[in-house]
C-alpha cells in the first residue's frame, strides 16, 4: 500500500524554501504549492524530519516551522505542529486532522456544505481537548473508547434550514461522515386556502363572462 506524508512548512526566512531553492531542488519531496508563505510538500513512503533537521543546522539562525500529516490515513489524522531549530526538533502540538465525507449525489449546495463544515468543527474544537505533559501531547476524545458495557458513543450534528436537512456523523477520530436531504417545500395552510379562494374566483368570473357571449 503507497502512502504518504504531507507537510506545510515555514521558516523565518523564506527564500530558504521558493521554488528555486537549493533545498526545494535536492528534497525528496515535491513541493506542490508555496501560498500565504507556507511551501507543502508531498513525500512518498517517508516524512521532512532529517531533511528539515539538516536544513536548520546549516541555517542555525533561522526557525523552521512545520505542520505535518500521514496523508493516507482517514480514520485517526493527526496533525502533528513541530518547531526545527539548530538541528533539533520539537514537538509543539497536535490537533485532529478532520475529514469531511459527502457522496456527491447528495452535494446539493457547495457554499452550505462548506458552511456546515464550519459549523460542526466549532463543536470539535470544543470537545476534543489536547492536554499536554512533560512535552508530550494526546487528545482527549469524548465517547472514542468502549465503555465498562461495551457502548461506543458517536456525535451526530443536524444543521438544517427550510430547504436542506445535513447531517454530519462522526464515526473516528477524524473522519464525519456527510448526508444531506433535499426537504419538499413547505405549504402554508392558510396561504394554500386564500390560493385556492382566488382561483375559485378567477374560474366563477370566466364561467360569468361566457354567459354574456353574444353567441
Amino acid at each position: 500500500m503507497s502512502y504518504y506524508s504531507y507537510t506545510i512548512l515555514e521558516s523565518t526566512n523564506p527564500e530558504l524554501l521558493s521554488s528555486g531553492s537549493t533545498f526545494v531542488k535536492e528534497s525528496n519531496s515535491e513541493l506542490l504549492k508555496i501560498k500565504d508563505g507556507k511551501a507543502h510538500f508531498l513525500t512518498r513512503k517517508d516524512t521532512m524530519d532529517e531533511e528539515i533537521m539538516k536544513l536548520s543546522l546549516k541555517y542555525s539562525g533561522e526557525t523552521f516551522t512545520a505542520e505535518f500529516i500521514w496523508d493516507s490515513e482517514y480514520y485517526n489524522r493527526i496533525r502533528y505542529f513541530l518547531e526545527y531549530k539548530n538541528g533539533e526538533c520539537r514537538q509543539v502540538g497536535i490537533e485532529p486532522d478532520y475529514l469531511f465525507m459527502c457522496p456527491e449525489q447528495e452535494m446539493f449546495n457547495e457554499e452550505h456544505y462548506s458552511a456546515l463544515r464550519k459549523h460542526v468543527l466549532e463543536y470539535l474544537k470544543r470537545l476534543d481537548i489536547v492536554k499536554a505533559k512533560n512535552g508530550k501531547f494526546d487528545i482527549d476524545t469524548l465517547g472514542e473508547s468502549l465503555d465498562q458495557y461495551g457502548y461506543r458513543s458517536f456525535i451526530t450534528i443536524t444543521y438544517e434550514n427550510d430547504i436542506y436537512k445535513w447531517t454530519a456523523k462522526r464515526v473516528s477520530l477524524s473522519m464525519i461522515e456527510v448526508s444531506c436531504e433535499k426537504k419538499e417545500p413547505k405549504i402554508n395552510p392558510l396561504k394554500e386556502y386564500e390560493n385556492n379562494l382566488l382561483k375559485n374566483k378567477e374560474i366563477a368570473k370566466e364561467n360569468e363572462d361566457d354567459n354574456y357571449l353574444p353567441f
